[in-house]
């Protein structure tokens, strides 16, 4: 796992999560952007790192177990700004859990709210794992023009940001780890607590419309959380493609929380 940090010379520590299936590439335009105003630190996971490409994903409790003892060994266990995108928002949600760390402000940016089966028997694990994550490795993973062309449609990106932020050298293996490790695991909202929990969606594809399905129902449960729902923007939309209205969503955000 490698740690890209920019801006070290801002007092303010701004964590960056990028989505599953794709690397660190696919944010790093705005993490340079932000830099200019927060120190950023933007997680390239195992497995998914073009820099590293002999590495494979284990788990989401290894990789988030890693950037918590990362973020307390160097900065203390404060962190300002977390931020999370797509399966980002799960490892941001184990990030969480942790109560060494301090974190002021987080931000789930299409955030599944379906937990995996829970399926016990490692026979049917394997059989689920072929055909869903089977799906998404072909369709993502081995991409090619009309695939991509397919995964801009439905996310509500641009063909070009689809064919930057794809990464498709990962192995099959670290793909099924991914989701192997979330089968039977029950997402405790209840770390909502820990922070000033916001939550967007980008609903200008049919994905983020399909993540926030069960969003009333989340509500209904009193957990302390903000939602904002972007129109006009995909899935991501924000952080790949609209770095200045990211960076003031951003800003107006964690001033509210600061305040």
């Amino acid at each position: 796992m490698k740690y890209f940090e920019f801006g070290k010379e801002n007092n303010e520590l701004m964590v960056l999560l990028h989505g599953g299936g794709t690397s660190y590439l696919g944010v790093l335009p705005t993490a340079k952007k932000i830099a200019e105003k927060y120190h950023v630190v933007l997680l390239a996971y195992d497995g998914f790192n073009p820099s590293e490409p002999e590495t494979e994903f284990q788990s989401l409790a290894y990789e988030a177990g890693c950037l918590e003892d990362y973020i307390i060994e160097n900065y203390g266990g404060k962190v300002d700004i977390l931020y999370g995108l797509s399966y980002g928002c799960r490892t941001l949600m184990q990030v969480l859990e942790d109560n060494r760390l301090r974190i002021t402000t987080t931000i789930a940016d299409g955030m599944s709210l379906r937990d995996y089966p829970d399926i016990k028997s490692d026979f049917w694990k394997e059989v689920y794992l072929f055909f869903f994550t089977g799906t998404f490795f072909v369709v993502m993973g081995r991409a090619g023009k009309l695939r991509k062309r397919f995964l801009a449609k439905i996310t509500g990106r641009s063909p070009e940001e689809a064919d930057r932020i794809l990464y498709t050298k990962a192995s099959w293996k670290s793909w099924k780890n991914q989701d192997r490790c979330l089968i039977g695991k029950k997402t405790d909202y209840s770390v909502f607590g820990n922070t000033d929990m916001h939550i967007w969606y980008g609903i200008k594809g049919t994905v983020d419309k399909k993540l926030s399905a069960n969003l009333e129902e989340l509500k209904a449960k009193g957990y302390p959380f903000t939602c904002k729902i972007f129109e006009d923007m995909g899935h991501g939309g924000l952080i790949g493609e609209n770095t200045e209205r990211f960076i003031e969503e951003v800003d107006a955000v964690h001033r509210h929380d600061r305040a």
